[in-house]
């Protein structure tokens, strides 16, 4: 064998070592502790042979006074529903922005096709992207649908978030209530 092989059978060794430690050492609790949480422990029980599967709701609630046995209360879970714009939270941030520019160029499509070839173009130094104006047009559709639900004093409050649409769809803004 060669002199590198050698430095092969250090590590083995080592490793035989460690398997070699006490368990004491090893262990995070000490045999006494063991020792003494197995004595407070009630013996092991096989449970009973029955003929068949037993179905949960068909066995009555276990009612018995031995202290050694905790019997806990049946709970049920309802799991909350999920919000309207859920999957705009789930989706990857390129699918939402590009759902969002759909969002904007279907709207531009609406109008005709010489509005969608005038307005399918933006400068991005001095206008927002396509992006940005598909997130606020969804936002604004939102308030619109808000402020159908909302008296008009209440609808009055919204303004300062409409000016903001305004600023970002020119135009296209939603129409203040």
């Amino acid at each position: 064998m060669k002199p590198a092989g050698f430095l092969l059978l250090i590590p083995a060794g080592l490793a035989g070592l460690a398997d070699a430690a006490p368990e004491s050492s090893a262990s995070l609790v000490s045999r006494e502790i063991k020792a003494h949480i197995r004595e407070g422990l009630p013996a092991y029980q096989p449970p009973a042979a029955t003929g068949g599967p037993v179905i949960a709701s068909e066995t009555p609630p276990p009612t018995t006074t031995d202290p050694n046995i905790l019997v806990l209360p049946k709970l049920t879970v309802k799991e909350k529903r999920l919000p309207s714009d859920a999957a705009n939270h789930l989706m990857s941030p390129k699918d939402f922005n590009r759902k969002m520019r759909n969002l904007y160029l279907d709207d531009l499509a609406k109008d005709g096709p010489l509005e969608s070839f005038l307005n399918a173009y933006t400068i991005p130094l001095f206008s927002p992207s396509r992006e940005a104006k598909g997130r606020a047009l969804a936002l604004g559709k939102e308030l619109d649908r808000l402020t159908d639900l909302m008296s008009k004093e209440e609808a009055q409050g919204l303004n300062g978030m409409y000016d903001e649409l305004a600023l970002t769809l020119g135009r296209r803004a939603p129409k203040r209530r």
